[in-house]
């Protein structure tokens, strides 16, 4: 059964639905969202074990696909734009695979349908060891990370996932999932070239990220064959918070909101 996702709708026009990266959640896009907003309708939800969302044992693409149609389903959406960052941008890929004639286009931020190494066991091994129960501040909890995760702007990320519960914290996030979970989503489910999605698709990497390797590139225009693939100055792996004009200019494109870009 999929799952019913938290989401946000905003703004009126052609509709575009934006899928958060591994540790996320919609808020991460509330501020490009409503940039947007002005000339689309733009939902951007929270992914499960994420968020807002439910919390549920298995992460498989085909899963977060349906719970995506789901939403849709539940909004009365037929078709849109599909965005996603990172693991959102592969349960874009996987939704259009799927449901190619509910996908009006694909853009997908930094990252590539294939299996990566696992870079996040000592990672969630830390948040896991953090005795939120007991934790007074979140300064506190940045503290006692930091022995840890020496990158700031990495541990404020992580923490937006933290909020009050009761004397202590909770993580949104269902890191025990997660971490169960990571060969899953470090993975991505064959496909078989031509792919079931052949329409408009646009990825985005940053010049800065490692995530998008030469070889990939080759991946990525088999599988899409109308592929762009464009490189962002300025930009690593969260390419929407460092370039924010960037990406939102490529998603007034597809969107047929800009005529500036067509």
């Amino acid at each position: 059964m999929p799952l019913t996702l938290a989401y946000e709708d905003l703004g009126s026009g052609p509709p575009v639905v934006i899928l958060h990266g591994l540790f996320g959640s919609r808020r991460n896009w509330l501020t490009l969202a409503k940039q947007l907003s002005g000339s689309a309708r733009v939902i951007v939800a929270d992914l499960r074990n994420h968020g807002d969302s439910p919390h549920e044992p298995t992460m498989f693409w085909g899963e977060m696909a349906e719970d995506v149609r789901h939403m849709l389903d539940r909004i009365g959406l037929e078709r849109a734009v599909i965005a996603g960052h990172s693991m959102g941008g592969k349960v874009a890929m996987t939704f259009a695979n799927r449901f190619p004639v509910r996908t009006v286009a694909l853009l997908v931020l930094d990252i590539a349908p294939v299996t990566y190494p696992n870079r996040f066991g000592e990672l969630i091994a830390a948040l896991r060891r953090l005795p939120i129960s007991e934790l007074k501040s979140r300064q506190q909890a940045d503290a006692a990370l930091a022995e840890t995760i020496q990158d700031r702007p990495l541990r404020q990320f992580l923490l937006h996932n933290l909020v009050r519960a009761g004397h202590g914290f909770r993580w949104r996030m269902n890191l025990a999932v997660l971490e169960q979970e990571m060969n899953e989503i470090s993975g991505f489910p064959e496909v078989t070239a031509p792919s079931a999605y052949t329409g408009p698709a646009c990825f985005l990497a940053g010049d800065r990220s490692s995530y998008m390797e030469p070889s990939h590139l080759e991946t990525i225009r088999a599988l899409y064959p109308q592929t762009e693939i464009h490189t962002i100055a300025g930009a690593g792996h969260w390419v929407h918070a460092d370039q924010p004009a960037a990406v939102l200019a490529y998603l007034k494109k597809f969107l047929g909101a800009d005529s500036a870009t067509r």
